[in-house]
């Protein structure tokens, strides 16, 4: 037999030392590529509106130096708003009941100890499947044109998204040609700038290729419109389904260049990390090329947190699982996305 009292020490002796257990043999992909610089654990210090979500105005930094000469005058400007990044902080939960009836039971604590520890487990795997999915989601659903509220809507508490369904520019995070992300200064893109979702291009040395100049030249612009490279712009993985693994490796390891009779050598070989990834599954031969810094900022707090609540009018214990995660696209640039449809 056991008492209400002795539930919350069982959920705290057991609980949480099955919980780090499962969790510690849970695999996230999305670690692999997104730094743990921009991954937070979420609180007040860090977002605006904690535990609701977080509003930030971006501000638009200074232009390129100038050069002048002894007695002139200094060339003047000035920093001014840019785009508002808004984001929601989710909350995730599951709550085990225990009742009085099976707390009275002969081997009560071997029991409840028992589906105590069970449920730990299961909220660890649980947590670690929502965030691979929900950051595979984001890869997949942010080339759709229309945009996806799935997994691009800021909205809280009170407010609204004004960009609903897109990113912060009111793009999808991978924008086509023809609908390039506009720049916060308001100047127009040309050719081949803004770019970052190439449509009908299969995996292989030229794509790549491809993918990295877009990457490199034509998306290294800062939001005035000057060249601006940074983290964003340098290639560091190349991401695939599991269906796209022998190109990925042909692509990346080879020493010389896949598809030729001639010993040229592979001039991508050891350029790029290829990271094959179960979860991407909506189209087996789309693939993403990732800088240092892939865009990506994650919220989370890792663990779920346990508490524990006495029922008292229903005679029961419920012994809650509760999880706050949040992931938005801080800059588009860090991405390109490759043989991918917009709808």
């Amino acid at each position: 037999m056991l008492t209400v009292d002795q539930i919350p020490k069982l959920v705290l002796d057991r609980g949480y030392a099955a919980l780090a257990d499962e969790y510690s043999t849970r695999e996230e992909v999305w670690r692999r590529f997104v730094s743990p610089s921009n991954i937070i654990v979420p609180s007040a210090d860090e977002l605006t509106d904690f535990p609701y979500g977080h509003r930030e105005l971006d501000s638009v930094g200074l232009g390129d130096l100038e050069e002048f000469q002894g007695g002139q005058r200094i060339e003047e400007d000035q920093t001014y708003d840019g785009y508002v990044r808004q984001y929601k902080l989710r909350h995730l939960g599951k709550t085990l009941t225990i009742d009085e009836e099976m707390m009275k039971m002969r081997n009560a604590e071997s029991i409840i100890t028992g589906m105590i520890v069970d449920f730990a487990r299961r909220q660890a795997g649980a947590a670690s499947r929502f965030r691979n999915k929900y950051i595979a989601g984001m890869l997949q659903k942010g080339t759709l044109a229309a945009g996806s509220t799935e997994y691009f809507d800021g909205s809280y508490r009170s407010t609204p998204d004004t960009n609903k369904g897109k990113i912060y520019d009111g793009k999808p995070w991978f924008a086509a040609s023809g609908n390039a992300h506009p720049f916060a200064s308001g100047a127009s893109p040309s050719g081949s700038q803004n770019v970052n979702l190439i449509a009908s291009a299969a995996l292989s040395s030229s794509t790549l290729d491809a993918a990295i100049t877009s990457m490199e030249v034509h998306n290294a612009y800062d939001e005035r419109g000057n060249e601006a490279e940074s983290a964003y712009n340098r290639p560091r993985y190349l991401l695939v389904p599991s269906e796209l693994r022998a190109t990925a490796i042909a692509v990346t390891e080879s020493e010389l260049l896949p598809g030729t009779t001639t010993n040229d050598r592979n001039h991508n070989a050891g350029l790029v990390e290829p990271i094959v990834w179960a979860s991407l599954r909506d189209d087996t031969d789309a693939w993403w090329l990732l800088g240092e810094d892939c865009g990506l900022k994650v919220y989370d707090e890792g663990l779920p947190r346990f508490k524990t609540i006495v029922d008292e009018e229903r005679r029961l214990v419920k012994v809650q699982s509760m999880l706050y995660f949040g992931a938005h696209v801080k800059n588009w640039r860090g991405a390109v996305c490759n043989n991918k449809a917009t709808s």
